[in-house]
């Protein structure tokens, strides 16, 4: 068991109750977020190791007067870009059945607060499953209206939200308890099997029947509606999770674009429901082109708010090249993991200076992991082994373990005020192009508060301690620092520093 930097392990254990092992809190976070006003210069450093510093807060040394070069990190807050909206992970059927299974009561209520309360880690973003994934803890998977071989209900009349209702929907109704304003992104693996043309979606990489158009449209409709009916508002949709060559079903481009732009935006229009942004893609950053075609065709784009962006394969410069193309387009990074076969180095370059500051430093408004627990072994999960959530959960005795995405996404949300925008700051080395080329410098991303504050995520890709400068360029201000190989630290300051 890992003691974090400021605890005892007496007192480690006496907080452990006995089916649930949950770190007090107030210790625990990484501190009150950047509350507009009270900013104070601090630096908040994760080692790769995840055992020598864990989101560990030192002051920032005293800001001087400095001339910049070519090899300083400078910042520009007065230089702004796209908002930020925050960090998230994926609620799946396993990590809904993890909290709710392994954590009583207490527990998961102190978890979730640890996420997504404001004051803590300010986790701000959720994404749902619209039925079941293939993280799910049942053999065989669900969707809303499923019906027996060979029938098919087209007027919806078997609809029902009633599997969530066991223990998914109220985990999500605990999040948005604790956090109101948290944007819930919904996405379907697959319609009801009758909509495809295999008549099954366990058979891999379906075809849709394009016959139930209409008839999928208000499936995303009532699904809508029940959520709001049950207190969730849903914030985004996408028409499918990864359909190239998906695991559950194919969507090809032409088909979400006549999905779209004919039926699905329409339809949530119509039921009052046009507020909801509608995501293209939701896939990896190597099907660029797909994206790009969606948003430009003329049907899909009145009601395509952007694209959702799978870290996996590719490079985050494909958000760039999007949005050189489309301006106004929204981008999120919706969905990545780690692997038990990659080490602790490699997982913290892909997830924070790959997937976290690169995919921000290229248009990101939001930054979104797979599965926010599953258990020690990686469970519950259908024929997909060895991946890491961002919090383990041990199936026995209900201890928590943070992973590497836990720390790489809170030490980017724990300092950001709403309303934030990336600003402009330097970094250094290759671009990050999943899943072999790893950022080698200092690679960065920054954030401009709105009072003025700024916020500068780095990680270390150099093989040995690095030592640069950071400059604000408002004031023509900095200091100096050092980072381990391999090191993930924020730097925060107030405006006028």
């Amino acid at each position: 068991m890992s003691i974090p930097p400021g605890l005892s392990r007496r007192t480690v254990l006496r907080a452990a109750g006995a089916s649930a092992l949950v770190l007090p809190l107030t210790r625990l976070a990484p501190a009150t977020r950047a509350q507009a006003g009270t900013v104070t210069a601090l630096r908040m450093t994760t080692t790769p190791d995840l055992s020598a510093k864990v989101m560990a807060r030192t002051p920032l040394p005293a800001f001087t007067a400095m001339t910049a070069t070519s090899s300083d990190v400078v910042v520009n807050p007065a230089a702004t870009h796209q908002p930020f909206m925050g960090v998230g992970a994926a609620l799946t059927d396993s990590a809904a059945y993890v909290l709710t299974h392994y954590l009583d009561g207490a527990g998961r209520a102190a978890l979730l607060s640890e996420l997504y309360s404001p004051s803590q880690c300010n986790w701000q973003m959720l994404r749902v499953c619209m039925g079941s994934a293939d993280f799910r803890a049942m053999a065989v998977g669900y969707t809303y209206d499923d019906m027996p071989a060979g029938q098919t209900d087209p007027s919806l009349a078997h609809f029902s939200t009633a599997p969530d209702q066991a223990y998914v929907l109220p985990v999500i109704q605990q999040v948005v308890a604790i956090n109101p304003a948290v944007s819930i992104l919904a996405t379907p693996w697959t319609p009801p099997a009758w909509m495809l043309a295999t008549g099954s979606f366990e058979a891999n990489q379906g075809t849709f029947n394009t016959a139930f158009y209409a008839a999928y449209a208000q499936y995303f409709v009532k699904f809508l509606q029940a959520y709001e009916a049950a207190g969730v508002p849903v914030w985004a949709v996408t028409a499918a999770n990864e359909p190239v060559a998906g695991t559950f079903m194919n969507l090809p481009q032409s088909q979400e674009e006549s999905f779209i732009g004919s039926h699905l935006g329409p339809a949530l229009a119509a039921a009052g429901f046009g507020s909801v942004k509608i995501l293209a893609l939701d896939d990896s950053w190597t099907k660029e082109s797909y994206a790009a075609a969606v948003l430009g065709n003329s049907g899909a784009a009145a009601y395509t708010a952007g694209a959702a962006w799978h870290g996996y394969r590719g490079s985050p410069s494909a958000m760039s090249t999007l949005h050189g193309s489309h301006p106004s387009a929204q981008e999120h990074l919706t969905e990545f993991r780690s692997l038990t076969s990659q080490t602790l180095a490699y997982q913290m370059a892909s997830v924070a200076g790959g997937y976290t500051a690169q995919g921000v430093a290229n248009w990101a408004r939001s930054v979104i992991l797979w599965n926010l627990a599953l258990d020690q072994n990686g469970e519950p999960n259908q024929a997909k082994p060895g991946r890491i959530p961002a919090v383990t959960v041990d199936n026995g005795t209900g201890a928590l373990t943070r992973r590497t995405g836990y720390y790489a996404l809170t030490h980017l949300s724990a300092f950001a005020q709403p309303g934030a925008r990336r600003c402009t700051a330097k970094t250094f080395g290759q671009a990050y192009v999943a899943p072999n080329t790893l950022p080698n410098a200092v690679t960065t991303a920054a954030l401009a508060n709105p009072d003025g504050s700024a916020v500068l995520y780095a990680w270390n890709g150099h093989t040995g301690n690095t030592t640069f400068r950071i400059i604000d360029a408002r004031t023509k201000r900095g200091t100096k620092v050092t980072m381990a190989a391999g090191e993930l630290s924020t730097f925060v300051w107030p405006s006028g520093q």
